[in-house]
């Protein structure tokens, strides 16, 4: 078990790392967006822009992914900062 001062810098830690997570959820709906922008531009053309716009559908998704999985960890790293703080009550 931890202790009272133990417990308080473990949520001070994972509350520093919640902040630095939704940086990088911040910048990844700002690539989401850009890459599927350039997508839907390079389908609607033939040719060589249309297997770029493919390549970057293929990396709006990947990209859409990874968004949902930092929101998922950002959002169970705040249950847990909850339960931590709540166990000191």
């Amino acid at each position: 078990m931890l202790t009272k001062e133990q417990a308080l810098d473990e949520a001070q830690k994972q509350k520093k790392a919640l902040a630095l997570m939704g940086r990088w959820r911040n910048w990844l709906f700002i690539l989401t967006t850009c890459l599927m922008v350039v997508a839907a531009f390079g389908l609607r053309k033939g040719g060589l822009m249309f297997i770029l716009g493919v390549t970057f559908a293929a990396l709006t998704i990947l990209s859409f992914i990874l968004l949902l999985l930092v929101n998922l960890s950002i959002r169970n790293g705040r249950r847990n900062v909850e339960r931590i703080l709540d166990s000191l009550q």
